[in-house]
């Protein structure tokens, strides 16, 4: 029913009730119900066609008692009742996610886990957490054929520091844990950006290849620390 990613931040929830936002025809809130990692979910989407979908399928699996499914945007499907553990928010853009985040968060009770799958662009998702006072306490890379999926957990009230700019970009854990999918992840990002930098017209273009150097030299720091 959901492959090796979803799996995988399923097996991040914590507690017994799920918020799963994006839900994708409510998969991973099925997954989880049927596996007994939750005891109910809400399931939000901001498109007719998905939600139509999502509800269907719940209603396939037989899980009309235990899941919810609610047309809305992002966290605003959510409502100051609604107890919740956890939140997953999965198989979108970074900056999505940091802006479903941002835009929603007055909605959210309390303080759940936050269980993040981001396909591309980390950044602003790491820097939307920090300003929310959450911590990243796991990061993983998992690739998927050609495909860098990153998934971010995160916890309220944990004490850290405030992200350094390389751990905006990389992740805290990701960089004190260096594992072989990252560091596959940061050379493929680190070949790309050259390719981009050496077809620039620096004429033309010296702002766009100012930028790019600066990413490949945090980059290059990345990949020295491997010597």
């Amino acid at each position: 029913m959901i492959d090796e990613r979803l799996k995988y931040a399923a097996d991040h929830i914590k507690g017994d009730n799920l918020a799963d936002i994006g839900s994708d025809h409510a998969y991973l809130p099925i997954y989880a119900v049927r596996e007994g990692l939750i005891k109910s979910a809400i399931c939000g989407e901001v498109v007719p066609g998905p939600y139509e979908a999502t509800v269907k399928n719940i209603s396939t699996y037989g899980y009309g008692d235990r899941i919810e499914a609610r047309l809305g945007d992002g966290l605003k499907i959510l409502t100051p009742d609604d107890e919740l553990d956890t939140i997953t928010i999965c198989g979108m853009g970074g900056p999505l996610i940091a802006s479903i985040l941002r835009d929603g968060f007055d909605n959210v009770r309390d303080f759940p886990r936050l269980v993040l799958q981001a396909n591309n662009y980390t950044h602003p998702l790491r820097k939307a957490v920090s300003e929310l006072n959450y911590s990243i306490v796991h990061e993983k890379v998992l690739k998927l054929g050609k495909h860098y999926y990153e998934i971010i957990v995160c916890d309220h009230g944990e004490s850290r520091e405030m992200l350094t700019e390389k751990e905006l970009h990389f992740g805290p854990v990701n960089l004190e844990r260096r594992e072989e999918a990252f560091l596959m992840k940061v050379r493929w990002e680190y070949e790309h950006q050259k390719r981009i930098f050496d077809n620039i017209d620096g004429d033309k273009n010296t702002d766009k290849r100012n930028e790019i150097k600066s990413k490949i030299k945090l980059l290059e720091e990345v990949l020295e620390d491997e010597d």
